[in-house]
């Protein structure tokens, strides 16, 4: 009995340790966090799921802002990244001889925008020092956040500019945004183009969720 019995313990604790592990593996993520606070250390830098315009993305986009707007609509709609890559391609159509290949990512609570910028279409002066070290066509990437305003319109003010591999300081976007020839532009803030108020804006889960209108 005294053998069986130490078997059984023994299966007992090998199971007990085999379940641990899978819930481990399982709750991963929120052990570290956990873990994290207990020590004091940042998050992890979130990772950026990069999204090009979706194909027929603006219309969707825009069908799911009408229906957001009628009488009795829902309290609010998501939009994917694809589908804000696709508002943006929209309404920079026509001035692809500056910027093309453009793509989105949608952070907590933020969007990171990367592209390739044409800097001959620049001004020479524009890029201030840095101008002398970059190639004519260059990735560029930015951050930002977004707001809606008391009008219902949605902002995306941009917070980090990176040309090639060069990140310009914040005093200086708005210029650089100025000529690139983003259009609608206000200071560093960048219009979202829809054609119907929004009441508030948030980002989450790779999500742009737009809020009803309630003036």
């Amino acid at each position: 009995m005294g053998c069986l019995r130490r078997i059984f313990v023994q299966v007992g604790c090998l199971v007990v340790l085999v379940a641990l592990a899978v819930l481990g593996f399982i709750y991963r993520e929120q052990l570290a966090a956990v873990y994290r606070r207990l020590r004091h250390e940042p998050p992890p830098p979130e990772r950026a799921a990069f999204a090009a315009p979706e194909r027929g993305g603006a219309d969707t986009a825009r069908a799911a802002l009408e229906h957001l707007a009628r009488p009795g609509g829902p309290a609010y709609v998501d939009l994917t990244a694809g589908q804000v890559a696709a508002l943006i391609e929209a309404r920079l159509a026509g001035r692809q001889h500056v910027v093309d290949s453009l793509e989105v990512a949608l952070l907590t609570g933020a969007a990171r925008v990367r592209a390739v910028a044409d800097l001959a279409q620049l001004p020479r002066n524009a890029l201030g020092p840095f101008g002398g070290a970059l190639d004519r066509r260059e990735p560029v990437t930015l951050d930002g956040t977004f707001a809606a305003d008391s009008a219902g319109r949605v902002w995306w003010t941009v917070t980090g500019l990176t040309i090639g591999d060069f990140p310009f300081p914040r005093g200086t976007i708005g210029a650089v945004l100025k000529a690139l020839d983003v259009p609608g532009l206000a200071d560093r803030a960048v219009p979202l183009p829809l054609e119907h108020p929004v009441g508030d804006v948030t980002v989450r889960a790779g999500r742009l969720r737009l809020y009803r209108y309630r003036p």
